[in-house]
């Protein structure tokens, strides 16, 4: 499964297994190690007393927040839909999108949880995504279990990517083996 010249960990696997939950451990364990990490996860947000999801937000690992989904928004803006979520794309790529541009960062690893429909109805993130491809910028990145999305394709298909599907049976070990792999691989140097 490791790769010596891999530059990206794919995470994959059924919604709701808790990919995002891993990332947050594996960006925790090198924190704690030190490594400068940038980037963003995914969550979703639910209504004020209710446990009913209504949504998702984009958090940047600074802890910026910003509207990614909604359920019925309240602004009655035409937007992309994915099912009955109207996608924020302006906002969406008002947050993520500086995060892309590491030319003059000093992170270590970029995290991008997730490459899916929702994110890639913004060309500019998807243009992002393939300029850091191409600089084989070190990544992890979270992407559906099922798509037929060509960057998510794409990303699959690399040879700078080593793919981790994650169940429940193998959530809990992950973090450790995946921050292993981070930090003896070519991924992270320091």
């Amino acid at each position: 499964m490791e790769s010596a010249n891999s530059t990206m960990i794919l995470i994959t696997g059924p919604p709701g297994v808790g990919k995002t939950t891993l990332v947050r451990k594996i960006c925790s364990n090198l924190q704690e190690k030190e490594r400068i990490l940038q980037g963003f996860f995914t969550e979703e947000v639910r209504g004020q007393g209710t446990n009913q999801r209504i949504g998702f937000d984009v958090v940047t690992l600074a802890g910026k927040r910003g509207i990614l989904a909604r359920e019925n928004p309240a602004d009655n803006l035409r937007r992309p839909k994915v099912g009955k979520y109207s996608v924020f794309v302006q906002d969406f790529e008002d947050l993520t999108l500086p995060l892309l541009d590491v030319k003059d960062s000093r992170s270590e690893l970029l995290i991008i949880d997730e490459v899916g429909k929702m994110e890639l109805f913004s060309k500019r993130f998807e243009s992002a995504m393939n300029n850091l491809l191409k600089k084989k910028t070190p990544l992890v990145v979270t992407i559906p279990e099922k798509s037929n999305l060509p960057l998510v394709e794409q990303l699959r298909k690399s040879s700078e990517s080593v793919l981790y599907k994650v169940t429940k049976s193998n959530r809990d070990k992950l973090p450790a083996e995946i921050t292993d792999l981070i930090t003896k691989s070519l991924l992270v140097t320091k």
